[in-house]
């Protein structure tokens, strides 16, 4: 009788024991969604003249949504290298929308939308002190000419194409001190004196105006790029890549956009 009592009696403790424990999950689950739901992350691919507004607006995102955003900044040829061989990230803005056609190409692209006007100028530092005043001045002997990468972003391309139409990509080539990899970077060698001249986005020689100069170029105003944003197929989380990439072409980013410089696009 003694036996039969504790079997019963031990039957019940494990009965309760089990049911603290399924109570206890149950406690915790709410707090592990929460976890979950805080290390929702997006990664970004963003030209690196892009900087600035894209991180502003991504903050912005972050605040309203709680989602976290990575990023990755770099030239166009660069980004899109990286995304075709990895196949990882989210959504893409790249400094002039020709430049999705490699990754379209390999049917990365799952949406896409024009967000902003990129307008490229002719750049030098303050004062000009080499006395720019014309693209054919930068194929003057002893000018200094920094130009982007035609292999690595559009403003390289696009200064490329455009000098080679009037004439003057060759003696100008004579000049050059730098091609540079990033859009960035031709504004580093203006600011530092490093260059006499350079044919740069705009909106990038915002951030530094007390250092160099914009010159108004009939040409380059004929040669305006559109940037893109992208929400690419490789997302493992569409839905909200494809809220990022909505809200980087709302009201409230552009006005974000506008702070910088950019035109946005006409909705």
């Amino acid at each position: 009788m003694n036996v039969r009592l504790v079997r019963i009696l031990l039957g019940f403790m494990l009965a309760g024991v089990l049911t603290l424990s399924g109570c206890s999950k149950t406690k915790v689950q709410p707090q592990q969604l929460d976890k979950a739901k805080d290390e929702q992350s997006l990664l970004v691919y963003s030209g690196a003249g892009l900087k600035n507004p894209v991180e502003e607006i991504g903050t912005a995102f972050h605040a309203k949504t709680g989602i976290k955003i990575n990023y990755t900044f770099g030239g166009a040829a660069q980004l899109n290298n990286q995304i075709i061989l990895t196949g990882q990230g989210d959504v893409y803005l790249p400094g002039d929308v020709a430049e999705l056609k490699p990754v379209k190409e390999k049917d990365l692209v799952a949406w896409e939308k024009d967000v902003v006007y990129h307008m490229p100028v002719l750049a030098v530092p303050k004062g000009n002190p080499a006395g720019i005043h014309k693209l054919a001045d930068l194929g003057r002997p002893g000018v200094k000419v920094a130009l982007g990468d035609p292999q690595a972003l559009p403003i390289g391309k696009l200064a490329d194409q455009l000098l080679k139409e009037k004439g003057l990509l060759e003696a100008v080539n004579k000049n050059v001190v730098v091609r540079t990899p990033t859009a960035n970077e031709l504004v580093v060698y203006l600011s530092t004196g490093q260059a006499d001249a350079a044919i740069i986005w705009e909106e990038n020689a915002r951030s530094v105006k007390d250092k160099i100069e914009v010159l108004a170029i009939p040409e380059l105003r004929e040669c305006v790029k559109t940037v893109p944003i992208a929400v690419l197929t490789c997302s493992q989380e569409k839905e909200l890549a494809q809220q990022l990439a909505e809200f980087y072409t709302s009201a409230d980013a552009c006005q974000i956009w506008q702070k910088w410089g950019y035109k946005p696009v006409s909705r």
